[in-house]
């Protein structure tokens, strides 16, 4: 009985175990052994997805006017590293062997780092190409370099033939480059630059209407083309001068357009500059014009506020309608005297204080620059501590930046400018002692108690440059009928406005408030004498030659308005300080021969001033010194005295730059987009 009992105990644990293996054990491993499956197999889609190469991300856009200035940034350092080596070689006595030693080392860096300089795959080749241009250039340099005679003659010529390639100029082989380099004729620079087109004026409307003035080879034709797409011709006379309205407005969008002019032989060349103009899609949109140019920063010729009308500003002068010549954006702008000479430049000793100042010098690095007042149209020439800096030629109103390569210890330094008569000789020399203070990048500025007792009249820069304008649209408008041609209708039309428009801006202006009496009188006779004129103007036919037979009436009325106002043709004269004892000293010394002598009050220095270069603009100065473009308004009004457009400063001046911005600076930038006056 009790077997039995065991047996039966034994069965139900086998069944017990039976079904506890197919119900639950036997199940969990199956499921167990799937999910093991499953995660070892990726999931389809990511299967697909990895198996999927990756897409190409879309390319960015290229930004076309950054890749300029950067490039021509590079071939600017490159051109003052050349114009370094010129300098030693024109000095009076033998060159330093180390000192050129090293000046070439360092052309070679500056060359080599343009050659190099990289170009987006996919860019236009419309702006590909001025870079292209740069780029070989610089090599033909190198290859020059290394041709670079011991003798100073032979040599200069060589270095000419280098600056010649690198702005993209007919340049000699290099093979050739020593031997031409023994001849007589001029050099490569000199002549191309007299045949080059370029642009002098651009005026845009925001709906696209474009009016151009420039210069180019005599008796050539200019064609004005945008890419492949001629959008004017228009034949260039005698004078090398011309103006056209383009056929059509320029469609909404960005264009670059460049100069084709071509010789009666057939041959071609086209303009080193191009200009980029944004036309805005609505009235809300901003108006800008740059134009470039190898080895020179980009410069904005006209700016956003062209739909305004001109207005006076609280001085009382009035901003011109018409834009700048390319060079007038913080560059120098051809004069043209009203009798179509060049102006006397007196070198007396009882004004030679008056005619000669260095005004300001930045240090950046090895970069040096020294801004001052000379006579109009002067060439100078710069030293530090005796050593050559390198030369310019000051604009129509006097000023004038020196700038090249050399390294100043920290210390005290002097500074000499010598201004030079038409012989190349030195006619007047000033002399500015400094003290050099640590860092790499500093600034002294002439004491402002040197200007005391600087006449009115030449103190107002507005007043100066509307004369200035008016003066330079006369000789324009003279130039298109000189020796008996009859211009173009597009060519008249353009001159004709801008003589208008010069004329209105200074029937328009009044004297400040706090002027001298002398000064208001001759303002007022001025704005009279304008008035006078443009009635005149606005009266004559369309047509060119009954325009042609009133010429010489309208241009007796334009000089007698230019005459009325003297000094304005030498605004050196007034910004400069009182003559010194140093120089009613050397009066003797002109007499003998010797040149006159200024010794000037020590610069101080600065760190709220800037020398306005070549290129600058209060956009891109704002942007360094705020972070950001649209605060220019606070640089303007803070020097506002000196400045008649925002949109077009000059070389030399010397602007000072409040600490902060202003809060409001962009609401003033806004008021003025829409015509309001600040």
């Amino acid at each position: 009985m009790k077997n039995r009992r065991a047996g039966l105990l034994a069965l139900l644990v086998v069944v017990a175990a039976t079904l506890l293996m197919v119900f639950f054990v036997l199940p969990r491993i199956g499921n167990d052994d799937k999910a093991k499956e499953t995660a070892s197999k990726p999931a389809p889609q990511t299967e697909t997805a990895a198996q999927q190469p990756p897409e190409p991300a879309a390319p960015a856009a290229i930004d076309a006017a950054k890749l300029t200035g950067t490039l021509n940034g590079l071939s600017k350092d490159a051109l003052a590293a050349i114009g370094t080596l010129k300098t030693l070689f024109s000095a009076a006595t033998a060159p330093d062997a180390k000192a050129v030693s090293e000046a070439k080392a360092k052309s070679v860096d500056a060359l080599q780092a343009v050659a190099d300089f990289a170009l987006p795959q996919g860019l236009d080749a419309t702006a590909a190409a001025p870079l292209n241009l740069i780029r070989d250039g610089a090599r033909k340099g190198l290859d020059l370099l290394k041709t670079l005679p011991d003798a100073p003659a032979d040599a200069l010529k060589v270095l000419a033939e280098i600056e010649s390639a690198l702005t993209g100029k007919p340049v000699a082989a290099p093979a050739d480059a020593a031997a031409s380099a023994k001849t007589d004729r001029p050099s490569a620079a000199a002549a191309s630059d007299e045949t080059m087109p370029a642009f002098d004026v651009l005026r845009v409307e925001p709906d696209g209407s474009t009016v151009i003035a420039g210069r180019a080879a005599p008796n050539s034709k200019i064609e004005i083309m945008s890419g492949d797409k001629v959008v004017s011709s228009v034949d260039v006379g005698a004078s090398g001068d011309f103006a056209a309205i383009l056929d059509a407005p320029l469609p909404a969008g960005d264009h670059q357009l460049v100069l084709k002019a071509t010789a009666k032989d057939g041959k071609s060349v086209i303009s080193q500059e191009v200009a980029t103009v944004s036309i805005p899609q609505d009235k809300s949109g901003e108006l800008l014009a740059m134009v470039t140019k190898p080895g020179e920063a980009s410069r904005i010729i006209t700016a956003p506020d062209e739909t305004a009308k001109p207005q006076a500003p609280e001085n009382g002068a009035a901003t011109p309608e018409l834009p700048a010549a390319s060079g007038d954006l913080a560059s120098t702008a051809p004069a043209v005297s009203t009798n179509g000479t060049a102006a006397p430049q007196p070198t007396n000793a009882d004004n030679a204080d008056a005619q000669l100042r260095v005004t300001a010098v930045e240090i950046e690095g090895s970069k040096i620059f020294v801004a001052g007042i000379a006579a109009s149209k002067a060439n100078v020439a710069g030293y530090a501590d005796d050593k050559p800096i390198g030369k310019a030629t000051a604009a129509a109103e006097g000023h004038f930046v020196i700038e090249g390569m050399i390294d100043l210890d920290v210390g005290d330094h002097t500074i000499r400018v010598d201004m030079l008569d038409a012989a190349g000789k030195v006619a007047v020399r000033a002399s500015v002692p400094f003290t050099r203070p640590a860092g790499n990048q500093v600034s002294v500025v002439a004491q402002p108690g040197n200007a005391a007792g600087i006449d009115a009249a030449s103190l107002d820069p507005a007043f100066r440059k509307l004369h200035s304008d008016l003066s330079t649209a006369l000789g324009l408008l003279r130039n298109l009928f000189a020796g008996g041609q009859l211009p173009a209708g597009d060519a008249l039309a353009a001159a004709r406005s801008a003589t208008e428009i010069a004329l209105k801006s200074l029937s328009d202006f009044q004297a400040a408030p706090d002027s001298t009496a002398g000064f208001k009188e001759i303002a007022a006779k001025t704005s009279a004498s304008a008035a006078k004129a443009l009635t005149a103007l606005q009266a004559l036919p369309r047509d060119a030659k009954a325009f042609g037979a009133s010429l010489e009436i309208l241009t007796a009325l334009i000089d007698d308005t230019l005459r009325l106002a003297p000094q304005a043709t030498s605004p050196a004269v007034a910004q400069a300080p009182q003559p010194t004892a140093q120089a009613q000293a050397d009066a003797g010394a002109e007499a003998a021969g010797a040149p006159v002598t200024i010794s000037q009050a020590p610069l101080t220095q600065s760190n709220e001033s800037v020398i306005i270069r070549r290129g600058d603009t209060l956009w891109q100065i704002s942007r360094r010194v705020y972070g950001a473009g649209v605060r220019y308004t606070t640089i303007y009004l803070a020097n506002r005295q000196q400045i008649n457009n925002p949109d077009r400063i000059r070389p030399g001046q010397i602007f000072g730059l409040p600490k902060d911005a202003r809060p409001d600076s962009e609401e003033l930038h806004r008021k003025r987009l829409h015509g309001d006056r600040l």
